[in-house]
């Protein structure tokens, strides 16, 4: 074989290892952005899957609230019915809550960021509603720590204790809530469940109920 032809048959040879190797970076770079594309496609509904789920379930949450909020909305609470002061003395509905009482509803089970949430909305409304107008009732019967609860939070309100009767009657749903005590029909009226996540909607209440019996 000639010269001529070995180095014909060899630049041959090089271009078609160069096309290969050529395809070869060509197809790793193809299948590389196919993964990127596909991993961020995943990654994106896995981002869309959470975000509806927690949309999903903030809606089921409210659904909740309004239920209990018709449920609860307009029960009757006899103002002889009784409570118990951070003293351990009996007191009457009617001594505790004589006139229009904005009341905060809850119990040990309840989320203590809810809890604390509330509170403070309570405490920047104290003054224009009045601190005699405003109490918390719960069914823990730990008054060690319902004193650390009110020194923590600053609470300068009554907290009464709910014995098994009234337990029941200002019924534990499992989420604190607030509600207006009206003495003359005695009933519990303008019932509402806050969420921590909008409390924008329990400043409009609370500013809604104060024009409405402590203006």
């Amino acid at each position: 074989m000639s010269f001529q032809k070995c180095k014909k048959m060899k630049k041959k040879e090089y271009l078609l290892i160069f096309s290969l190797a050529l395809l070869l970076v060509f197809s790793s770079i193809y299948g590389y952005i196919r993964f990127r594309n596909l991993h961020d496609i995943q990654s994106f509904l896995y981002a869309l899957k959470k975000e509806t789920d927690v949309k999903i379930g903030y809606l089921e949450a409210l659904r909740d609230c309004r239920f209990y909020e018709m449920q609860l909305n307009g029960k009757r609470i006899s103002h002889s019915s009784c409570v118990v002061d951070m003293h351990g003395y009996k007191r009457k509905i009617s001594d505790v809550m004589p006139d229009n009482t904005l009341a905060l509803r809850y119990s040990d089970m309840s989320c203590d960021v809810c809890v604390d949430s509330i509170v403070n909305r309570l405490n920047i409304y104290k003054d224009s509603i009045g601190l005699k107008s405003i109490v918390l009732l719960t069914n823990s019967q730990n008054t060690n720590y319902i004193r650390r609860f009110k020194k923590i939070n600053r609470i300068d309100f009554n907290v009464y204790i709910l014995d098994e009767t009234l337990d029941s009657v200002f019924e534990d749903i499992g989420m604190p809530y607030l509600f207006i005590y009206s003495p003359d029909n005695e009933r519990m009226n303008n019932m509402f469940i806050p969420q921590k996540e909008e409390l924008r909607l329990t400043d409009e209440y609370l500013h809604s109920v104060l024009l409405k019996y402590f203006d």
